[in-house]
């Protein structure tokens, strides 16, 4: 069965009009080729829709009922065109990112508001993972867009930084020998316990996988996946740790932590939006990309 919207427009219009020439006009075309296009219908439906009293066409039973449905047809076809047209644009869809701990619990959040503002139809589904999952989620194509505050180091990705995050060590506000310093040089920190996110976690990658690059070997006591659960094990004494300073703003308030820089280690990172090199991006997610690497204020996003 083979059925146009040139037919069921065809149908529509007679209906509407109650003409085949007012239907004609109305659609622009002649008065045969709206006669050809419901015999058609006619022979595809295996319904007779029209009947002729009086010189004119009258709807049967059969045609007021897929008349009826035309209608609901055409008024699909209308809102296809406009979400469609509204993707296009990048106004409407899902857009499916990844994002580490970090930025997905403290960054995003901001990001997406300023992104969503003038775009309400818009789905965010985000995966809240480390580095190397993110990673792997864009290359196997889960997600079209990661956000990362570790190195990636795959000429497959391409990389655009969008902010900047402050790292620092932080240290209980009392009863440790760092606790009352000013600063501490990286030497300071062989064998002092320290408690750290698990391997393939940018925060990992920068702080204490910098020490070791240093030939400084902290004693790495407890691994744990965020940064408020370490943040919480600074607090109770169970060692050190480097972090964004976004992750410690509440226990930096409550005053139960302290941050002091490390002297000889620059401890400062980026933020940086990945995506494949060699897949193209729906509109959407390439509009969150020159949002996010172009189109915000620079400063905005930074510690």
């Amino acid at each position: 069965m083979n059925i146009t919207i040139s037919q069921i427009e065809a149908l529509r219009s007679v209906a509407r009009t109650g003409s085949f020439t007012r239907a004609a006009r109305s659609l622009r075309v002649t008065q045969p080729a709206v006669s050809q296009q419901i015999a058609a219908l006619q022979r595809a439906l295996g319904v007779q829709l029209i009947e002729i009293v009086r010189n004119r066409p009258v709807l049967t039973d059969a045609g007021r009922f897929v008349a009826e449905r035309a209608e609901m047809v055409s008024r699909e076809l209308d809102r296809l065109v406009r979400e469609t047209a509204d993707y296009r644009h990048a106004e409407r869809g899902s857009l499916d990112l990844a994002a580490t701990l970090t930025v997905g619990n403290y960054l995003l959040p901001k990001v997406l508001a300023g992104f969503m503002r003038d775009r309400p139809k818009i789905v965010p589904r985000v995966d809240v993972v480390n580095t190397t999952a993110v990673a792997r989620l864009v290359r196997d194509g889960d997600v079209h867009l990661g956000l990362v505050e570790g190195r990636i180091d795959d000429e497959a990705f391409t990389i655009c930084p969008f902010a900047r995050d402050r790292m620092a060590l932080v240290v209980p506000v009392r009863g440790h020998p760092f606790s009352k310093r000013a600063s501490v040089r990286a030497e300071e920190l062989d064998g002092i316990a320290f408690v750290s996110r698990e391997r393939g976690s940018g925060t990992r990658d920068l702080g204490y996988e910098l020490l070791l690059e240093r030939g400084v070997r902290p004693n790495l006591v407890i691994e744990l996946p965020g940064g408020e659960a370490i943040a919480r094990a600074v607090e109770a004494g169970l060692g050190l740790a480097i972090l964004s300073e976004r992750v410690v703003e509440r226990a930096l308030a409550m005053k139960t932590v302290r941050i002091i820089p490390v002297s000889d280690l620059v401890l400062d990172r980026v933020f940086s939006l990945v995506h494949l090199r060699d897949r193209t991006l729906p509109p959407l997610a390439r509009a969150f990309g020159e949002y996010l690497c172009n189109d915000h204020d620079a400063g905005a996003f930074d510690a």
